[in-house]
């Protein structure tokens, strides 16, 4: 090779580097901005907020609202079951 090909090919490779850390710095800087724009219209607009469910601890077990106890006691024994046959 000569040294005219390869000052060429330097040229054209460091022209494409530029380019492509140029790409990627526009990209995460309009990112940036894009998240902080997102948070300014949250921030303005809030929105109903939904209260959070109350956990009440029973026998050391987390009793949520709207779930019956016998559906949990069905689940626990169910997972119970696959567990034991799983093992074998």
């Amino acid at each position: 090779m000569n040294s005219e090909s390869v000052t060429h090919l330097l040229l054209e490779a460091a022209s494409l580097m530029l380019v492509g850390m140029v790409f990627v710095f526009s990209f995460l800087g309009l990112l940036i901005i894009g998240v902080h724009l997102i948070a300014r219209f949250c921030e303005a607009f809030p929105g109903e907020m939904q209260e959070a469910p109350i956990n009440v601890k029973k026998n050391n077990q987390a009793v949520q609202p709207g779930i019956d106890g016998n559906v949990i006691a069905a689940i626990s024994a169910a997972v119970h079951t696959h567990r034991q046959h799983s093992k074998r």
